[in-house]
């Protein structure tokens, strides 16, 4: 391994646009480059460190003892093996979105760089880097008539989102999890070693990382299917707080009688002062009920036309789009931001715990709490893939998340405030949860236990063992090895 050296992260970040697809994504179509080429890393103290170990979600604080930024896949297993040799942990990060564990040394290995992507339309599929996003992924395969399963913020890295299972908010429910539809992924492994994995080869580790996360190894390349959707009816509702007692029931018994090509949530959003959004919303706490429809505007247009009459509306965004446009739907922060969350999983939503809901987290209740949320699941998401994976809980009705966004000084009252939602909800509970979904207050192995079936978690424990024994991939939402 070279003496390490420091590097402008941006510089870097901008070759990773100029390399090009197959050299940005690193894996087994990467160009040769010359052994002499130097590695690319950061001590603590480098220009670019704090940088490169900064992430979406500021409540995770890394202290690597070396940061990897990585540009191919050469890159991940010259840090894999260096850390095998010394015994170090690993972490991987591309943005940074969920928070995971804070830790201390070890190396962290950056894919941002890795942004490559390569769409074929003649398969209607693309094969996309670690450090791709899904706003340039959209970009990418919108000329051509196709999109994939993204997720909620186009700042979200695809890789990261898909090995948790990739719950799409855009129609989801029609095509089922991200994961569902990876066909080939490239993954550098504990020992140093590029393996691929597809439905025929490496089955066990093609089953596990597709719902597993990054317990297993360093995916520098997936490849995925996409679908023929150019446009949206969709966009979000917004209704005063005070109104949730009319909206949230009369959303939940529309959105039981609706096709599968309708993907849709509702929330009690805190909206900020500042958002770009008209007067009569910002500074607010509304109810938002995101709404995302596959088929023509005026069929949309009929399905959706219950809602508007449901309360007095503050604005109505719902509206065709063109897919690129998705983002719209939440309307996600930008960030970074210092976001302290957590989540469960629903078997129903009954009158009592609607109920619930609004006592604490609706108007007067005085929650300090910036997203209260359930999103329906169902249709496709509850149905077995033709290629299993470690996706569990499919059963479940509905997703409940709640994040607060808060300084260091407010971080107390909010984790407090949302055990109390947690713990609120609990009577409609499943006791499982959305591994993509868990916070860094949810990473002890009981708690990311909850995530999988219990047969399906044993399968995982067994992968794990059987390709990372020691565990050098812990610095997540961790299985451990027997």
């Amino acid at each position: 391994m070279t003496e390490p050296q420091a590097i402008d992260r941006r510089t870097l970040l901008r070759a990773g646009g100029v390399l090009g697809a197959a050299g940005a994504l690193g894996g087994a179509g990467a160009p040769a480059y010359g052994t002499t080429r130097p590695d690319h890393w950061l001590r603590p103290g480098d220009e670019g460190y704090a940088e490169a170990v900064a992430g979406f979600n500021t409540t995770v604080t890394r202290g690597p003892e070396a940061v990897v930024l990585a540009r191919d896949a050469r890159d991940v297993q010259k840090a894999v093996r260096y850390a095998g040799r010394h015994g170090l942990p690993v972490c991987v990060m591309a943005t940074g979105h969920q928070a995971s564990v804070s830790f201390e040394g070890g190396v962290l290995v950056s894919t941002a760089a890795m942004s490559g992507i390569q769409v074929d339309e003649r398969s209607a599929s693309v094969r996309v880097g670690p450090g791709a996003q899904w706003g340039p992924i959209a970009e990418a395969t919108a000329p051509h008539g196709l999109a994939g399963l993204a997720g909620s913020s186009v700042s979200v890295g695809a890789v990261g989102y898909t090995l948790g299972g990739g719950l799409s908010p855009t129609f989801g429910r029609l095509h089922g999890y991200a994961s569902d539809h990876v066909s080939r992924l490239e993954i550098v492994t504990a020992d140093g070693e590029l393996r691929v994995a597809t439905p025929e080869r490496e089955q066990d580790l093609f089953w596990a990382v597709r719902g597993g996360k990054g317990n297993f190894g360093i995916v520098t390349s997936l490849d995925f299917g996409l679908f023929d959707v150019r446009t949206l009816y969709a966009g979000a509702i917004l209704y005063p707080a005070e109104a949730a007692a009319d909206v949230l029931p009369a959303w939940r018994d529309w959105a039981a009688e609706v096709p599968e090509s309708v993907t849709t949530s509702a929330a009690f959003v805190r909206i900020p002062p500042e958002a770009p959004l008209p007067e009569q919303v910002r500074g607010r706490l509304v109810v938002s009920v995101r709404v995302s429809f596959v088929g023509e505007a005026t069929e949309g247009a009929r399905i959706v036309e219950p809602l508007r009459g449901v309360a007095p509306v503050l604005l109505d965004g719902v509206e065709e789009m063109p897919f690129t446009d998705w983002g719209r739907i939440h309307s996600d922060p930008e960030g970074p931001i210092p976001a302290y969350e957590r989540t469960g999983l629903l078997g129903g939503l009954p009158d009592r715990a609607i109920e619930t809901m609004i006592a604490l987290a609706g108007a007067g209740s005085d929650s300090p709490m910036a997203l209260v949320e359930v999103r329906q699941l169902g249709g496709a998401l509850g149905r077995e893939p033709e290629v299993p994976s470690a996706v569990g809980h499919r059963d479940a009705a509905f997703t409940f998340f709640t994040i607060g966004v808060a300084p260091p000084e407010r971080e107390e009252e909010v984790r407090a405030y949302a055990d109390l939602l947690i713990g609120a909800m609990e009577p409609w509970s499943t006791g499982g949860a959305y591994v993509n979904f868990l916070s860094g207050d949810e990473a002890d192995p009981a708690d990311v236990r909850r995530a999988y079936d219990p047969q399906a978690y044993e399968r995982l424990v067994s992968v794990k063992s059987e390709v990372d024994g020691q565990n050098m991939f812990r610095l997540t939402h961790n299985i451990p090895p027997r």
